[in-house]
């Protein structure tokens, strides 16, 4: 990343800690009337009106998100306009707005829903309205998708084999349809290799930060001597190993595809939410991030192999002339399980993003992975070969 774009990433973050940055309204749940909603819903429907707005609840986090139940007049009702809809906004917390605005999360999402979005299936909501602006200020409207009788997985729960699947699917699907694509170097040049990410340098110095906590408090956390191996190669050679990850085919990824952030559909299928990082890299990246988090132990050793060769195979059924090699996928499984076990222990030491014992669980699950698939190990093999 370029002294620029650090001083640039800086800038985001002083303005999403002063509470007077500029930015378009409504920014905030708050902000949202029935007026402003209605003009955006119904543009294209002449008389229709929102009468009524009711709050339905939601959650805050490094967004504010909440859910709206909606009256229309009868010109509205007749359209068919939605009864329901799910906000996206502007966090209140200064400390929660800092991590958005750092990389950009609210841009990167927003550049998502009008750029990308459009050329997907049903892998992602649809978004009636997005905006943003300086210091992590922004606002999404999107359909609210348990009018579609889907259902959000909670961070930490452990996914069935049969939604593991479907998200191979998904994945499959999605890093088909931009697998060494030009675009990456066009019109989706934003979506930057990890190196390349807005506040790439502010991550890895955190990343860096949590492992030496970890590594000092090591015999307190209970860390195997795997783990601990894991993490000093890691604090030895970070940069030089996240340059690799340019290597070989890239693609557009979600980023942060934790169970979470997910969700099934009645049919059987499965999407994702929360495209607030999407960036550049192998696939099998994506994988390994859901898998290690979010199946349990027992569910992941038993299915594992035989998922990412349901992912393989999407790929080919998706048009990708050449996917990876079931042991080249193989390999980068093993490999970036340290990259799942870095962002459960960040999220730790981040505190309130996620509820403590999900964190714990996930933490477990990355560490008992490091062991199951010897990831010090490759990471030493890959150490080994960098130039």
């Amino acid at each position: 990343m370029s002294i620029a774009a650090t001083i640039g990433a800086l800038g985001q973050v002083a303005m999403a800690l002063s509470p007077w940055a500029p930015a378009p309204k409504p920014r905030t749940v708050a902000e949202v009337d029935q007026g402003w909603l209605g003009n955006v819903l119904a543009a294209g429907t002449p008389g229709a009106r929102i009468i009524a707005m009711e709050d339905r609840g939601g959650t805050s986090g490094t967004t504010d998100r909440r859910r709206l139940a909606l009256t229309w007049n009868e010109a509205g009702a007749e359209a068919g306009l939605p009864a329901s809809l799910f906000l996206k906004a502007t966090s209140p917390s200064p400390k929660n707005r800092t991590m958005v605005a750092a990389l950009w999360m609210a841009t990167n999402e927003v550049k998502f829903y009008d750029q990308v979005r459009p050329s997907l299936g049903e892998i992602a909501p649809i978004a009636h309205h997005a905006q943003a602006s300086h210091g992590a200020r922004f606002m999404l409207v999107l359909e609210d998708l348990l009018e579609r009788g889907a259902e959000p997985i909670m961070s930490g729960e452990a996914a069935t084999v049969g939604h593991a699947g479907a998200l191979m699917d998904v994945f499959a699907e999605l890093h088909a349809a931009y697998w060494c694509s030009p675009r990456l170097k066009a019109d989706l040049s934003w979506v930057a290799p990890m190196t390349g990410r807005p506040g790439f340098s502010l991550l890895a110095s955190q990343f860096r930060r949590t492992r030496r906590k970890f590594l000092a408090q090591a015999d307190q956390r209970g860390l195997s001597p795997r783990v601990r191996r894991m993490l000093e190669l890691l604090n030895a050679d970070d940069i030089a190993l996240y340059r690799t990850w340019e290597d070989g085919p890239q693609t557009l990824v979600h980023g942060d595809s934790h169970v979470g952030n997910t969700y099934a559909l009645p049919d059987g299928r499965a999407g994702l939410l929360d495209w607030q990082v999407i960036f550049s890299t192998r696939g099998m990246r994506e994988l390994t991030y859901f898998m290690i988090g979010g199946l349990d132990v027992d569910t992941r050793r038993a299915n594992e192999k035989a998922l990412i060769q349901r992912y393989l195979d999407g790929l080919a059924t998706h048009g990708v002339a050449e996917p990876p090699t079931f042991e080249e996928a193989w390999a980068d499984y093993r490999y970036f399980v340290h990259d799942s076990w870095d962002s459960v222990a960040l999220t730790i030491l981040w505190a309130g993003l996620h509820p403590a014992e999900a964190l714990a669980e996930g933490l477990r699950r990355a560490s008992t992975a490091v062991e199951d698939l010897a990831t010090d190990e490759i990471v030493a093999e890959r150490v080994a070969a960098l130039p």
